[in-house]
């Protein structure tokens, strides 16, 4: 992911709101810059604020809170266990926290003669 694709991608969603271009350039210059992030977990941490701000839902990939928390999938899969286990116990509905989803399979085209 690119810079520019990083900010678009936000204005896209949250410029709705009077978020702009110029409010979200420093802020990745500065997790660029300072504190040595990469635009993955910049990305998904501004994500995971803009949605707090304005009570929008946004879904997570396991690879996205990894960029975030710097975790690997085994530590992130044991603690989303964990948490799991604490909701059921609090009697909480897991579909809020939580939402598996299957892998899609690829398609695959092939053009024998090419593209005309």
């Amino acid at each position: 992911m690119e810079k520019d694709t990083l900010i678009n991608n936000l204005l896209a969603n949250y410029g709705k709101y009077g978020v702009t271009r110029a409010e979200l350039e420093p802020i990745t210059d500065d997790g660029i810059q300072n504190y040595d992030l990469p635009l993955e977990a910049i990305y998904s941490g501004l994500r995971m604020s803009l949605a707090s701000a304005f009570n929008e839902y946004e879904y997570f990939s396991l690879d996205d809170v990894m960029a975030i928390t710097g975790e690997s999938r085994e530590e992130l899969l044991q603690r989303i266990e964990q948490c799991r286990q604490e909701l059921i116990e609090a009697g909480e509905n897991l579909d809020e926290y939580f939402k598996p989803v299957e892998p899609q399979r690829a398609t695959v085209y092939y053009f024998p003669n090419g593209l005309h």
